[in-house]
């Protein structure tokens, strides 16, 4: 597993300063942005909301302007994604925004969240480490949190499909396709959630679930 997280740092050392350019070529049209309909699901009332694998906080940075009542804590193990993130959260001149260098996988966390999320994170991870993960954020989720997955998902029409096959399954892990067949409610049920409902969006869906 060292050797994982060796790869990943190194790994977004060199993809930090691009990463937002997938955001700006996939994700053009709001309506058809997970992120943007993952924010519209987060109550506008004080929530302490946990972002995991945050990355450059694409994600965390619409959560936290939909509401300036919630207190959303972003976690990254990549420093160097951090750092464009913090200098993307100062121009925008968000205040609820905290950022910590953390494993995903055990965060030393000790308090509990009403929302946990992540974002197209678990398909670059091994079997074992997903089910890490999933298991510390259902951990530092509350009994009748919601948790929220953006991942990929392959498009029925043929053409959505053939251009899935070069963005983004081109540049993912052998595993990809394997990912793709996911049973989420097989996964999640293993720490006590439930899935709600699953939303469709640009070459990627957004799982909800609850803590029972």
């Amino acid at each position: 597993m060292e050797r994982y997280i060796d790869k990943v740092v190194f790994q977004y050392k060199i993809l930090a300063k691009v990463y937002d350019l997938m955001d700006a070529i996939l994700f053009t049209i709001p309506k058809r942005n997970p992120r943007t309909g993952l924010a519209t699901h987060i109550p506008n009332k004080a929530m302490d909301v946990l972002d995991v694998c945050c990355g450059t906080c694409n994600t965390a940075i619409d959560l936290a302007a939909a509401s300036s009542l919630n207190r959303v804590v972003g976690i990254d193990i990549s420093q160097h994604m951090l750092k464009v993130a913090r200098n993307k959260i100062e121009k925008k001149g968000l205040h609820n925004i905290e950022l910590f260098c953390m494993d995903a996988a055990n965060t030393n966390l000790d308090k509990e969240f009403d929302a946990v999320t992540t974002s197209l994170s678990l398909h670059e991870m091994p079997e074992e480490m997903i089910d890490q993960v999933v298991s510390e954020m259902a951990r530092v989720l509350k009994k009748g949190g919601k948790m929220y997955i953006i991942e990929w998902e392959k498009p029925d029409s043929l053409i959505g499909s053939k251009i899935f096959n070069i963005f983004p399954g081109l540049f993912e892990p052998k595993s990809f396709k394997t990912f793709l067949k996911m049973d989420w409610e097989d996964l999640l049920s293993k720490y006590c959630l439930k899935v709600d409902q699953i939303e469709k969006y640009t070459f990627t869906k957004l799982i909800i679930a609850s803590k029972l």
